[in-house]
């Protein structure tokens, strides 16, 4: 019935006065039709009329037009598509509109995941590729930028991009400005994660020595577009040890150690600091080991020194460390700052304006949040440790915020509540707050949905825990598990609350 339908539509695009009209209904039509009912469909009938309809200055038709081909086409094979339309999608890669051009890249993305050894060797095409890193259209340039990073997967597509003409086009579009080269180093660095080969090839070519020596420029904006894609490129082990090969890593510390009497400085403090941040939580023992003159002014800054912009980051810093085993350790291991800077925390959490406080909060879950499999006897002594030292009765603080009415607030305080639900210390201290158990159960006190999801995860922590029965006993797991199996937003009928009730 669909495939009828669906090829009378086309038919009668040949000689419809209302070809939008026509277009409407048939994207509406395969928008019904499953994607494996679709796939036995198209290449069935011919879909030419479709093509037909992009011929015309109607930007209205031509968008329909391409939304409808884009659904056509992805029931076609990637090699299909290439060898049917490499002459049309070289011709509208060039001089077609934006919607077009979109229509063929977002094909293309499809291309190179599924052949792109197949892609690597249609070059005229490639071209064209390179060529929308320097559209006016940051989705455009966007999509192009994937299908090359798509490409390179493998060693010929790595070719394909990195020599020839590919490249060429490559290179002229970076000197178009600021913003098209540095779409050009984002698609080199995506290209030169994957793997250690891609960078070196990425090296070679000489566009990441390009960005590297970006940093060592003048320019506030650049160093600072430069500083994000290190960030990035930074993130895998090989990286990071190109960077530190090419003397980046210590350049960067050496900016973060004069930034306070450099002119700009201020500007690229936060940017600093998230590149030796993502460091650290890759690398937390080498970082913070090593890297000295970051950790005192993360330390200093959740303590006060500076604006409230770097002690923001600060926060978010400490918890980002602390999102992984290795980096709880490698924290412990700072001694007298980490307890200080958990004393800190505990201060912020209690006296600081609410953005502060939910930062902090954010920061202290992340900090004790550990999953049973990483609950080592060691790791399980340092958090506890940590939340001890926050302040005076810390749990009580905790559910005192996760009552207060601000959802921002509560939801933080309620993912520190989840973080104490996984380990059997945090249980403990649930367990014997007077009232905790009730309150825990009472859906009434949640009235948004934040509120309730996030509460209802604290729950289903509990509920799943080996420790659970051991703490809190058989009878309230029951209570738990039901819970949980209704679900975040169960509301209980009126009438069964009045029988409890008098019951």
């Amino acid at each position: 019935m669909a495939a009828s339908t669906v090829a009378s539509l086309v038919e009668s695009l040949e000689g419809s006065e209302d070809r939008l009209d026509c277009l409407e209904q048939l994207k509406t039509l395969l928008s019904s039709v499953p994607p494996a009912e679709l796939r036995n469909i198209v290449p069935n009938i011919s879909i030419l009329p479709v093509f037909a309809c992009l011929n015309t200055d109607d930007k209205a038709q031509q968008e329909v037009c391409c939304e409808v081909l884009d659904r056509l086409l992805t029931a076609l094979s990637a090699g299909l598509i290439l060898e049917n339309l490499y002459e049309e999608f070289t011709r509208w890669l060039q001089d077609g509109s934006d919607h077009v051009q979109q229509l063929c890249l977002s094909q293309l993305v499809r291309v190179s995941q599924d052949t792109p050894d197949l892609l690597a060797r249609s070059v005229d095409l490639l071209v064209g590729v390179a060529e929308q890193l320097g559209n006016e259209s940051q989705q455009i340039a966007r999509t192009a930028t994937t299908v090359l990073v798509n490409l390179g997967s493998t060693a010929a597509g790595l070719e394909a991009v990195y020599s020839g003409p590919v490249f060429e086009r490559l290179q002229n579009v970076m000197s178009k400005s600021d913003t098209v080269r540095y779409r050009v180093f984002q698609m080199a660095v995506e290209l030169s994660i994957a793997s250690p080969e891609a960078l070196e090839v990425s090296h070679r070519s000489g566009i990441l020595v390009k960005l590297v020596n970006e940093i060592h420029k003048d320019d506030i904006l650049l160093q600072l577009n430069c500083l994000e894609l290190l960030v990035d490129l930074a993130q895998s082990n090989h990286g990071l040890t190109y960077l530190d090969q090419q003397g980046i890593v210590k350049k960067l510390e050496e900016m973060m150690a004069t930034a306070d009497s450099s002119p700009f400085g201020a500007y690229l403090l936060p940017g600093l600091l998230k590149f030796f941040g993502g460091l650290a939580r890759f690398h937390p023992k080498e970082v913070l080991n090593h890297f000295q003159v970051f950790v005192g002014m993360v330390f200093a800054a959740v303590g006060g020194e500076g604006d409230a912009s770097i002690r923001g980051l600060a926060i978010d810093t400490i918890g980002f460390i602390a999102t992984t085993p290795e980096g709880k350790a490698a924290l412990n291991k700072q001694g007298n700052m980490m307890t200080e800077c958990v004393k800190n925390l505990g201060g912020i959490i209690r006296n600081s304006p609410s953005e502060m406080r939910v930062r902090a909060l954010e920061a202290v879950a992340s900090l004790i949040k550990l999953q049973v499999s990483d609950q080592t006897e060691e790791l399980q002594q340092i958090t506890e440790s940590w939340f001890t030292r926050l302040c005076t009765n810390p749990f009580d603080v905790i559910w005192s915020i996760a009552k207060q009415p601000f959802t921002d607030l509560r939801t933080a305080a309620l993912k520190v509540l989840l973080s104490l639900a996984y380990l059997p210390w945090g249980q403990q201290l649930m367990n014997n707050a007077a009232g905790f158990k009730e309150y825990l159960l009472d859906r009434a006190i949640e009235s948004t949905k934040e509120g309730k999801e996030a509460k209802f995860e604290v729950v289903k922590a509990l509920a799943e825990s080996p420790t659970v029965t051991q703490i809190f006993g058989n009878p309230y797991y029951v209570q738990l598990r039901d819970f949980c199996r209704e679900g975040p937003f169960f509301i209980r009928a009126q009438a069964e609350v009045a029988f409890e009730e008098e019951t």
